[in-house]
């Protein structure tokens, strides 16, 4: 039994941290999408649609012969991405930019405009009745009973207020947004920020396959996940190139944008005090380092909490774990959808207690971890105890959709990559091997 589960995890390890069967499994279900959603011309016409279907394909061939060749293999993994993703991005939106019609653009994305749009026009975002807008037109809410999304922003303040500038100059000037423009610069941030980490190239590999041509998190949609992660994959740069200040206001930025980015501040936390206590970071160095974890957060929130924190309170906790009426359904891949798979809830809108079996799950995981960091207070320490957590309350959630899945795979996949990055940097160095 010991022998066969060695041997699944080496296998494991082996295909989850190698560049090869990285970009066969990431590119092979992004060409299959791509082949879907474009190829058969239903969205944004036939000919376009074949255009990306090829360029796909001809980018996922020549990732792989780079590969084989052994020669340029990020340059191919970009062309690949550039092909695959923001080529079909650019294409959504210019479609949109020239009919209106929003297709294939997340439901988040495009109450994110409906929120700038709302509080530009004097209306709390929170607490807004969005079928009185634009959004009650978007194809998915066209049909009744109406769905909780068209009365509550379920998404932090910062994920609206970081476009709002942009968004209201556009207005001003008379030019057309997307706020998708948006996210594609964060995304553009977070492959720099996975280019300059000092790892081995085939780890970057794996890190921006994983990142960009999940499908599940398909970015020329418009997912504002992608805004957490930039954070998180920035703090992770600062971490390993020894700025743990810039590291802990890169994390403090994720939690601003994720509620769930609560679980990657904790273990910083831990790790910034235990070097402070280690004579490692001085007293003004943690105080900068701590205040950056809440200060995005409490800024960016504070106006709201002032003009109707009942408001935000529902639109941000209560409907998304179910203490709220009407609550967004259980749906997605998680306990919940198994336990109404099961008959164990009666419907999709029941109510359950999945905060307590969140807490149930997590609590532990953390008393297990937390100790860790303190010991080792290295980023390999709190991506080993975040990522794992983070992944255990989404799935004991109300809601673990596609994109929530995606973000888990990918910071799985870092949190392993990192570990093998410090067992690397352990094994070239003695005297680290000792300290550790």
């Amino acid at each position: 039994m010991k022998l066969g589960w060695w041997r699944l995890r080496r296998l494991i390890r082996l295909l989850s941290f190698r560049p090869l069967p990285a970009v066969l499994l990431f590119g092979g279900m992004t060409l299959a999408s791509n082949v879907l959603w474009f190829g058969t011309g239903l969205f944004i016409g036939p000919l376009p649609g074949v255009v990306i279907t090829l360029l796909t394909g001809a980018g996922l061939a020549g990732a792989l012969l780079a590969l084989r060749r052994g020669r340029c293999q990020l340059a191919g993994l970009a062309v690949l991405i550039g092909f695959a993703v923001l080529i079909p991005a650019v294409a959504l939106i210019a479609y949109r930019l020239k009919t209106g019609v929003p297709i294939l653009m997340h439901d988040g994305a495009y109450a994110t405009e409906e929120a700038m749009r709302a509080l530009l026009t004097n209306h709390d975002p929170y607490g807004f009745d969005y079928s009185q807008s634009s959004m009650r037109l978007w194809h998915w809410y066209v049909n009744y009973p109406l769905p909780a999304n068209l009365f509550h922003y379920v998404y932090p303040p910062l994920t609206f207020l970081l476009p709002l500038p942009l968004f209201a100059a556009a207005g001003a000037l008379g030019l057309p947004f997307d706020v998708r423009l948006v996210f594609l610069a964060a995304a553009g941030l977070a492959g720099w920020a996975t280019i300059r980490l000092p790892w081995r190239w085939e780890w970057r590999y794996v890190t921006l396959a994983a990142l960009f041509l999940d499908p599940l998190f398909y970015l020329p949609e418009g997912r504002n996940d992608i805004l957490f992660l930039a954070a998180v994959l920035l703090g992770c740069l600062a971490w390993e190139r020894d700025r743990p200040v810039a590291a802990a206001w890169a994390f403090g930025l994720g939690l601003a944008f994720k509620q769930f980015a609560i679980f990657f501040v904790l273990p910083v936390g831990v790790a910034l005090t235990a070097l402070w206590l280690r004579g490692r970071l001085s007293n003004a160095r943690l105080a900068a380092a701590l205040a950056g974890m809440v200060l995005p957060l409490g800024v960016s929130v504070a106006p709201f909490l002032a003009w109707n924190a009942s408001a935000l309170w529902t639109d941000t906790v209560g409907v998304v774990s179910g203490t709220a009426h009407p609550s967004l359904p259980i749906d997605g891949f998680g306990l919940s959808a198994v336990m109404v798979a099961l008959h164990l809830l009666p419907d999709k809108h029941a109510s359950f207690p999945f905060g307590l079996v969140q807490a149930a799950v997590v609590l532990p995981l953390l008393a297990w971890g937390l100790p860790r960091v303190w010991r080792q207070p290295q980023l390999h320490r709190v991506l080993q105890v975040a990522a794992p957590t983070m992944a255990a309350a989404l799935v004991c959630s109300r809601y673990f959709n596609d994109s929530h899945l995606a973000v888990v795979v990918f910071l799985l996949i870092l949190a392993g990559l990192s570990r093998r990055g410090a067992v690397a940097r352990l094994s070239k160095s003695p005297v680290l091997a000792r300290a550790a």
